[in-house]
């Protein structure tokens, strides 16, 4: 059994494996990579579309209602200086009840 595994091991430490040596295989290995590889911007946008799509219909109703929020008491706010000049420049005694 010894005799075996001494042929053995004498077989296998004799046995090598030397293929052929290509030069083109680095460029190759990259090209590939390359083709593979995507800009990094439209990648990372492309691959989060529909996080990105729901954060910008967030933001954007958001500040929508934000600007009707404050065009609503802009509004409120002109109204009431309207009605005031108004009615001070209708009645005179009205101005000292009504001054701002």
């Amino acid at each position: 059994m010894n005799t075996s595994q001494n042929s053995l091991s004498e077989a296998l430490q004799g046995w090598r494996v030397k293929p052929p040596a290509d030069p083109g295989f680095r460029q190759g290995v990259w090209r590939r990579i390359g083709e593979k590889a995507e800009p990094a911007w439209p990648g990372y946008i492309r691959a989060h579309a529909p996080s990105l799509a729901a954060a910008a219909f967030l933001a954007a109703g958001a500040a929508a209602y934000t600007g009707s929020v404050m065009a609503h008491s802009q509004v409120r706010a002109d109204r009431e200086a309207i009605v005031v000049a108004y009615l001070m420049d209708l009645d005179p005694r009205a101005q000292a009840a009504l001054k701002p």
